[in-house]
């Protein structure tokens, strides 16, 4: 099987590029022969990328694209994407949705540019003549709707296939489009040789070359730091924190997007925040290994599944995240869950205190994060599903074949009567042929 795959790639920044790069294509290309389409004017620097694909602009695929059986395309929530977009809408293939409310890709390719037609046309294809109302509205008053609406009604028109990473954006993909094909698959892992050998880093070595050799406990952030990641919030239950540890430190590990030094001034807290801007992931990997435990809130989300969150935890990380969207799903023994209400800054506190002075409960929620992540988001596994649901899309009649055979399935048939199975959704597919 020949495919082309679409991606942003490094030196993009990008979270889908590293994931692209070191969590889906060494191990899908164990079981096909993939092509990568990049954006034009785009080298890549991965030395993985260059000796083993043919990578090429996507310009060209128009000209190729009859040497392939499918298009695989990650659609994420930035203009980064945008050729994707464009391909797809020409060339229908299985979509990979990684964020799913994408009004921050639409404002990038339209509003950002000045053409606001673009902008109400789009939301007039997804929601009609009520959509077209919100955009206007929208522009008129500044209020963008970021995390209201879903904006994938053209993704999903011309999508063969589609894979969310969680149940929250299988649900959100079939409201929209209630006769997609859609699967869950979660997001893969590599927990590579780097990331195990951060377990075995010298840790009074490191805190002496970052300079946090007096601070405990250390606390940290990553990603990049957005107004919905709720550090309003997280700033300040670490203020009322500081009373019961008056050394703690709070990391922000990741390129600053909201301007936040006047939030931390306003509270106070210069002399405990440390902000680190855009940092190589070996650098990363350094405050990975340092921190005690972790805080990644986010509300509203984009339906996002975090690979910064995956990656503290395959680490053995403790960490507190929101109770919202994919965060909601993890098992859990595997991390603190804050509900967003009144008591959102209460409860943060609260544990923040607990895993500070708990070492035995924080390291063992470390530990089920660990396993949990070694498991259920194990690259190769979920490589292999990919390669049954691109088959699947490919062989339509297995499509039907699988449903119909859950549904028997459900009914008592198991497993053991295959060929039961198999005749009755044969003849359901001639039906519908």
């Amino acid at each position: 099987m020949k495919v082309a795959y679409f991606t942003p790639i490094n030196p993009q920044k990008s979270g889908i590029a590293d994931y692209s790069e070191r969590e889906v294509l060494p191990y899908l290309s164990k079981y096909m022969d993939i092509d990568i389409f990049i954006d034009d004017n785009i080298k890549p620097n991965s030395e993985f990328l260059i000796n083993n694909f043919a990578i090429h602009p996507y310009t060209e695929y128009e000209k190729k694209k009859d040497q392939y059986e499918i298009a695989i395309y990650n659609m994420g929530n930035n203009g980064l994407h945008e050729f994707i977009f464009n391909c797809l809408r020409k060339y229908p293939g299985i979509t990979v949705i990684h964020d799913i409310y994408l009004h921050g890709f639409l404002w990038n390719c339209t509003l950002s540019r000045g053409n606001t037609d673009a902008y109400i046309q789009e939301f007039a294809y997804c929601y009609g003549e009520k959509g077209a109302q919100i955009a206007k509205r929208a522009i008129e008053t500044g209020a963008y709707p970021t995390f209201e609406y879903p904006l994938m009604k053209r993704i999903l028109d011309n999508s063969l296939g589609v894979v969310c990473h969680s149940e929250f954006g299988v649900k959100k993909v079939l409201a929209e489009m209630s006769e997609s094909l859609v699967t869950k698959l979660n997001q893969p892992i590599t927990i590579s040789e780097e990331i195990k050998s951060a377990a075995n880093f010298d840790i009074a070595s490191l805190k002496r070359e970052l300079f946090l050799s007096a601070r405990n406990p250390i606390i940290a952030t990553f990603g990049f730091i957005f107004d919905h990641k709720r550090y309003p919030i997280i700033l300040s239950a670490f203020k009322k924190f500081l009373y019961y540890y008056p050394n703690a430190i709070l990391l922000l590990v990741g390129e600053d997007l909201m301007g936040i030094d006047r939030l931390i001034s306003s509270l106070k807290l210069e002399d405990h925040v440390k902000k680190t801007g855009y940092v190589p992931f070996g650098e990363v990997l350094k405050y990975l290994a340092i921190s005690d435990f972790c805080i990644n809130l986010r509300y509203p989300t984009a339906g996002e599944t975090s690979r910064s969150v995956l990656q503290l935890m395959s680490l053995g990380k403790p960490v507190i995240v929101t109770n919202i969207g994919w965060f909601a799903e993890i098992p859990e023994n595997c991390c603190l869950k804050v509900d967003v209400d009144s008591y959102e800054e209460d409860i943060l506190l609260e544990y923040m205190k607990l895993l500070a002075k708990d070492r035995k409960l924080a390291n063992q929620i470390g530990r089920n994060a660990q396993k949990y992540v070694s498991i259920e988001h194990n690259p190769d596994t979920i490589a292999k599903e990919y390669y049954k649901f691109i088959k699947s899309i490919l062989n339509g009649n297995e499509v039907i074949i699988n449903k119909i055979a859950q549904e028997l399935k459900n009914f008592g048939i198991n497993e053991s009567d295959h060929e039961i199975i198999k005749e009755i959704s044969e003849r359901s597919c001639d039906l519908l042929n």
